[in-house]
């Protein structure tokens, strides 16, 4: 298991840290099996925040909606050998799935259900190109 703190720069109120555990498990060295990975974050991330949105926008229209549900399966494998330093990991694809109890109309939630796919920060990370910049330190100096 190892944690990490973790900066939030992206918080509509600024900076904000907080500590975060993760285990990748028994299958890699080390691995406990103790705490969620970090993909089950990262996509756990991905459903949060469609949600969020959904509800947020679902009582900005006076929508009464109950028991809102976002479902995402991601699909991720791994290649190559970190002895040989070709190892690389690719995601193959999301299926997300927006469930929703309402007596209003269809076109209503489909409409509610659209906007909230478009409003969503992380949806729009992953289906445009947004190249990460890194920078990267090595004992304190920039490499």
């Amino acid at each position: 298991m190892y944690s990490c703190r973790i900066e939030i720069m992206s918080e509509p109120k600024g900076y904000r840290g907080i500590e975060v555990l993760a285990d990748e498990g028994e299958y890699m060295p080390g691995g406990e099996g103790s705490a969620p990975t970090p993909l089950t974050y990262f996509v756990s991330g991905v459903a949060l925040c469609l949600l969020s949105h959904l509800t947020e926008l679902a009582a900005k229209k006076r929508l009464q909606i109950t028991n809102p549900r976002v479902k995402v399966l991601a699909l991720f494998h791994e290649q190559g050998s970190a002895l040989k330093g070709n190892k690389e990991g690719s995601c193959d694809g999301f299926d997300v799935s927006i469930q929703i109890d309402s007596d209003e109309s269809r076109e209503k939630i489909l409409d509610l259900m659209k906007m909230s796919q478009k409003a969503c920060f992380a949806i729009d990370a992953l289906t445009r190109s947004n190249p990460p910049v890194f920078q990267n330190t090595l004992n304190g100096e920039a490499v």
